[in-house]
This record gives structure tokens, sequence and C-alpha cells, in this order.
């Protein structure tokens, strides 16, 4: 088995290295050991990249003009490395996708040119919306993390466990497919922070609660989990939402997760699934509510909600 990416990191990746010294040296006057620490290699590699192009290695299409702009942002400093990576990756795609780097590989290995091999077109073409997707819930993840910071009381609804937020795919299937954030919320000089980017398949725990509340309602794409005290449930209740709860003592022991389960169990009772569910707890275990909704944000709001509620900001519902 050798995918395309074997002829990128063999032949491709050390020819564009090689340019993009070059340009340094030639154009803006860099010396090799500068070269290679703005390219995370070492001194002799770079030689040695050198050399490639003194034996006359003829460059795929698009890769003089890709290293051009790459050691002009560097000599600049205006190039930032998640920068660098997006022009090698894109380059990358075009080449792979019915251009030089889809020939190199044909070539060596025939037998992918006998069944008219396109795959990476194909892949890109259909991964394309999915990835989109992907960008969609971070983005989300963002903004509802931006409100979850800005909210000053927050930490009056955080467990000792701390907060995760949760927020999957449209058709989510497994913790990969949930988006959550590495580390949890947690709190710093009395507010909520967040120290990491949300990322997908961070948060195993939570990521199975949304997927089993997924399972029931197809609405819901995103989860939190926040304290449970009963200023909190009464503040839940002013809010007009649907409670449903759970004792950990009580659920079957096999099957699922007990937090899944017991989400399972309720929507079952309930003939629904409720916007809020309450996790009891049991010895050892901290009780806490779910909250859930259709996105990252509003479950933030929903969030912030309670804890205006119990500062008394907002009137309660009669």
């Amino acid at each position: 088995m050798r995918p395309p990416c074997e002829v990128v990191v063999r032949r491709v990746l050390p020819l564009l290295r090689a340019l993009v010294a070059r340009e340094l040296m030639e154009r803006h006057g860099w010396r090799q050991r500068r070269i290679a620490e703005a390219l995370g290699v070492t001194q002799p590699a770079v030689s040695t990249y050198l050399s490639l192009l003194e034996r006359g290695e003829t460059p795929p299409e698009g890769l003089e003009e890709t290293a051009v702009r790459i050691a002009d942002g560097l000599a600049s400093g205006g190039l930032t490395l998640s920068d660098s990576i997006m022009e090698v990756c894109s380059l990358c795609i075009n080449l792979r996708s019915g251009g030089p780097i889809c020939s190199m590989h044909k070539g060596e290995i025939p037998l992918l040119r006998e069944e008219r091999c396109d795959i990476c077109l194909k892949l890109f073409t259909a991964e394309r919306e999915r990835i989109e997707e992907r960008e969609r819930v971070l983005r989300e993840m963002r903004r509802a993390m931006e409100l979850i910071e800005g909210c000053e009381g927050f930490i009056r609804i955080m467990p000792e466990v701390r907060v995760n937020l949760v927020m999957a795919l449209p058709d989510a299937k497994s913790i990969n497919d949930v988006a959550g954030i590495p580390g949890r919320i947690v709190e710093v000089r009395g507010r909520a922070r967040a120290f990491m980017e949300p990322e997908f398949g961070s948060s195993r725990h939570m990521a199975r609660v949304l997927l089993t509340a997924m399972e029931i309602d197809s609405s819901v794409r995103a989860a939190m989990n926040i304290k449970y005290d009963e200023a909190i449930h009464q503040a839940l209740e002013h809010m007009g939402l649907t409670i449903g709860c759970f004792e950990r003592g009580k659920l079957p022991r096999e099957g699922e997760p007990s937090a899944a389960l017991g989400v399972r169990l309720v929507a079952e009772r309930l003939g629904r699934l409720p916007e809020a569910i309450v996790d009891k707890g049991g010895y050892g275990i901290e009780p806490v509510t779910y909250l859930f909704g259709s996105t990252a944000t509003e479950v933030a709001r929903r969030a912030i909600k309670v804890v205006e509620e119990l500062q008394g900001e907002v009137e309660p519902n009669r």
C-alpha cells in the first residue's frame, strides 16, 4: 500500500524546501543556518536540499511560485506558521487532483493507471462539504466560548469537575464527530476561561451524552454540563425549561455509560428529550445538570440565563 502522500514526502517536499532555501539565499541574502531555523530543519539538511537543484531535479508545476510566496513571507515576517502550512497543503491538493503528483504516483504504480485511479479527486470533492461543516461547528463553538468568557458570575454554575461544551456534526456517529474544549472550561481569577481552541474528539464523556441525546431528538446538536443545586433547579423552572432527572444508584450497571444511559431512560420516561437533565450523582460522583440545544451558542445563552436568574437580573417567569 503506497498512497500519494509517500510521493509528496519523498519527492515534492524536499524540492519545495530546496526552492524556498534558494530564494532566501539568492534574493534575501539569508545564510543556511538562518534558513534551517526558519524551515525547522538542520543546516546540513538545507545543504542536501540545495544539492537537489544542482542535480537538475525538475519541480512540478506550481512549486516554484509557492516557494517564492513562502520565501517572501518568511523574509518579510508576514507569513505565520499556519499560513505556510496552508500554502503547502493547498498546493498538494491541487497537484494530487489529476496533477503532476497524480502522474508521478501512477508512474511508480502502473496498476493505478490501468484502473483509471481518481481517488484524490473523488476524495477532496466528497469531503469538501463535510470539512466546511466541521469548520462551521468550530466557529460556532468559538462564538459560544466568547459568550461564556464574557459572562460575569458564570463560575456560580461551574461544578467541581469543571464545565465542557460540546457540539456535533449533523450526522455524528462517534466522539470524533463531536467538538469540545480540551482541558474543559476552568475558573481563572473569578472568570470562566478556556485555554485551548475547540477540537473534535476532545471530550469522551460529554460526547457520549450528546450522541445519546441526538439519537432521541435529531434537532439537538449541542450540550453542556453545569452545576446542580436547588437554586439552579429553581432557576431552570423559572426559565420554563422541561427538566428530567435520574439517580446513578438506580441505573442498570451494565450497558452504556451511566450518564448516557440516564439521559436515555429520562427521555423514555418523559416521551421526549427535555431541555435540561439532572444527574443526581452518587457516591464520589458530583451532581450535575446537562443542558441541551440545537447550537453551542443556544446552550451557552441558556447557561448564562441561569446565571442571570441566580443573580436576580431577570424576573422569574410567573
